[in-house]
């Protein structure tokens, strides 16, 4: 008896989120998630589960302690096996502000991650990492490139007040395959300011680059301004934004038609890249541990002069100075919370 005055008392204090299933309470103290049809004077008609397949069927009102309408959210109730039994109710989950705020769309928040707390991450379905709360200053991630490049992020945080604090972190990204060989490393401190829901980062590190398949070996400056803006209970405003300088690898070929000569050479070449990510993260109502980041890549590329050598006739290697323009990629990610 007591457990199914316990139930009702769970199911009455949540009546403010997403109700579907109705509620009957047996004297032999079973509950049950159900779609009631019609009550008689002598007894309810209802359909429930039996063997995972709902069925219609009826109930004498001697044997109903309480029954009531549209009362619980089938997100939150746990059958028992093959039935509409209720095995427990769980306690509704409730979107926080700091749920999110460790990181941005990608970036990191000065923020952090509660102790325990667990995220999985996937953009678009070409990285995936998981992301751990060691302590509440302490986080680490893990993640992959469809398992060409793997990436390797941790954090630890120094709370200075209720509205700033500091962060200093490390990006490893690196491809273990002797074709594709690439590392690349991003040490940097980061500082944010403001709450859980809206705030702004700034960041300067060291980018340092090995390897001649992608780049040149580069260590360069990196800059990063980030931020966060409540729109609704559920939806967010997120940008953040970058600038990096590095050496690629470049190639001037030699073709005329006076010589029957081809000549590649290559030579290294600065290239400044200023970029980000600009969109909006929207948190599942019912089911807040799930969120869903839409917007856009951007990425504007500056490559330096080209030596002067290649710039005679017959070098072919100009196209590669000055800007790169503006490009706009689609962006989506999925995150899980734990």
């Amino acid at each position: 008896m007591k457990k199914a005055f316990f139930i009702l008392l769970i199911l009455s204090s949540s009546n403010i989120y997403a109700q579907n299933y109705d509620l009957i309470v047996k004297t032999n103290k079973d509950s049950i998630a159900c779609r009631i049809d019609s009550i008689t004077d002598t007894g309810v008609y209802f359909e429930m589960k039996y063997n995972d397949t709902w069925i219609h069927t009826d109930i004498d009102k001697s044997a109903i302690l309480e029954y009531k309408y549209d009362i619980i959210d089938r997100y939150l109730v746990d059958f028992k096996k093959g039935s509409s039994y209720i095995d427990k109710i769980r306690e509704p989950s409730i979107i926080t502000s700091d749920m999110y705020s460790d990181r941005y769309l990608f970036a990191p928040t000065a923020l952090g991650m509660k102790k325990g707390t667990k995220s999985y991450n996937t953009y678009g379905f070409l990285l995936h990492d998981i992301k751990y709360g060691y302590s509440d200053r302490f986080s680490f991630a893990v993640g992959t490139v469809v398992l060409s490049n793997f990436y390797f992020i941790p954090t630890y945080i120094f709370p200075i007040n209720e509205k700033s604090s500091f962060a200093v972190g490390d990006l490893l990204m690196i491809s273990p395959y002797p074709d594709l060989f690439f590392f690349g490393n991003l040490l940097y401190g980061l500082y944010t300011r403001g709450d859980a829901d809206n705030n702004f980062s700034v960041g300067a590190g060291v980018w340092t680059t090995l390897g001649d398949e992608i780049v040149h070996s580069s260590i360069s400056p990196a800059i990063t301004l980030s931020a966060s803006l409540k729109m609704a209970e559920n939806t967010y405003f997120l940008t953040e934004n970058y600038y990096v300088a590095m050496n690629r690898k470049a190639v001037a070929s030699y073709d005329s038609d006076e010589i029957n000569m081809l000549t590649d050479n290559e030579f290294s070449q600065n290239t400044m890249a200023i970029g980000g990510i600009i969109g909006f993260r929207i948190i599942g109502k019912k089911r807040p541990q799930n969120s869903w980041q839409f917007g856009a890549i951007y990425i504007l590329l500056r490559f330096g002069e080209v030596p002067s050598e290649y710039k005679q006739a017959g070098w072919d290697s100009h196209k590669d100075e000055g800007d790169f323009g503006f490009v706009p990629i689609p962006f989506f990610s999925y995150t899980r919370k734990f």
